[in-house]
């Protein structure tokens, strides 16, 4: 990019560079401390951004987000993941059929039904915030905000939403806590709001899973 002067780099982080949760919701300020190398290899390339900004003038933009889900609305996008490791695509797998049952981990977690809390944030509000990210590096250098809803469902919420959704019962097993799982993890987006004149509108839960459902059932 720098030798052909192309100067503005959006790029799609994590809030996995946080780590775990000093105190909730996450914000901007919150301490960069990753606990897996995911969040350490994004933040790695947010580091390299800045120093490209200092050193060749690139401009750019780093989203931190967490789980994002749900399908285009408009239904132009229905390819389905292959071998999804996300909750919800997994959900909708039992929903339609395309496996027996799922597997919970944890539900002794310190949250309202003891299963583990995490901010869901719907793939549209995050395509429409890289481009208002890429319109905001016309006129600024670099920019550095959470993408979230300030809304948290535990892995319950979700089940209990897909199965209202779906009319479909969904089979599931409790096993055991994953190792560097901490009970609750969601942050808000003040910053994405003031800059980029950005908030969330399809990230409810209801849409985040009608949107899924609406690929998996046909």
């Amino acid at each position: 990019m720098a030798a052909h002067s192309v100067n503005q780099f959006v790029f799609s982080s994590t809030a996995a560079v946080y780590g775990f949760p000093e105190y909730l919701p996450l914000d901007e300020n919150h301490p960069l401390k990753p606990i897996n190398y995911y969040g350490f290899t994004k933040l790695e390339i947010e580091r390299f951004l800045k120093w490209y900004g200092e050193l060749k003038g690139l401009k750019f933009a780093a989203l931190r987000y967490f789980n994002a889900a749900g399908y285009d609305p408009k239904r132009r996008l229905t390819s389905l993941e292959k071998s999804p490791a996300n909750l919800l695509p997994i959900v909708m797998e039992v929903a339609s059929g395309m496996r027996e049952n799922m597997q919970i981990f944890g539900n002794d977690y310190d949250t309202h039904d003891g299963t583990g809390v995490r901010d869901y944030i719907h793939v549209s509000d995050l395509a429409s915030a890289h481009v208002k990210a890429l319109n905001y590096l016309q006129d600024h250098n670099e920019l550095t905000v959470n993408l979230a809803t300030g809304e948290s469902h535990s892995v319950m919420d979700v089940i209990n939403m897909a199965e209202s959704v779906t009319g479909q019962n969904i089979a599931y097993d409790i096993v055991d806590r994953r190792a560097g799982d901490p009970a609750k993890l969601y942050a808000h987006s003040t910053l994405a709001l003031d800059a980029l004149n950005w908030k969330a509108v399809h990230s409810d839960l209801t849409s985040l899973v009608e949107t899924t459902w609406q690929v998996y059932n046909k």
